[in-house]
């Protein structure tokens, strides 16, 4: 998976990822050790009713896109990152960009709406969607 800054994570399995940072910095996080308090489909449904309305003149087609969340051990959102597998960043259309841009300004003000599960110095949470 790519964003504009490059490839989100070098490796991953069931439990364990390697977070590239978007200035590259590789970071080895355990895997769903944060939740969104109200469950994955109230976040999903949070960002497609507040930051994406379609304009007649948009003619995008509906896409899934993935979005991975950086947070600190205090749960302070470092970074979000997203990507629509398989594009690369620059062949996203203007309206793709846009979307984006908007569903990452939703995410960013969740900022106290997450739980940990356990103590750890990085967590990543990961989440997809197709897009409206």
């Amino acid at each position: 998976m790519y964003d504009e800054y490059g490839p989100i994570y070098a490796s991953k399995n069931d439990s364990i990822m390697v977070y590239i940072t978007k200035e590259g910095k590789q970071l080895k996080i355990k895997l769903n050790q944060v939740i969104f308090k109200s469950g994955d489909e109230n976040l999903k449904e949070y960002l497609r009713n507040n930051y994406y309305k379609p304009n007649d003149w948009d003619d995008d087609y509906s896409y899934r896109v993935f979005f991975f969340i950086l947070f600190d051990s205090n749960l302070r959102i470092k970074e979000i990152r997203a990507s629509i597998p398989p594009l690369r960043y620059y062949y996203y259309s203007e309206s793709q960009k846009e979307r984006i841009k908007l569903y990452t300004e939703g995410l960013k003000r969740t900022q106290s709406k997450w739980k940990k599960i356990t103590n750890q110095k990085w967590y990543v949470y990961r989440t997809s969607f197709v897009t409206d």
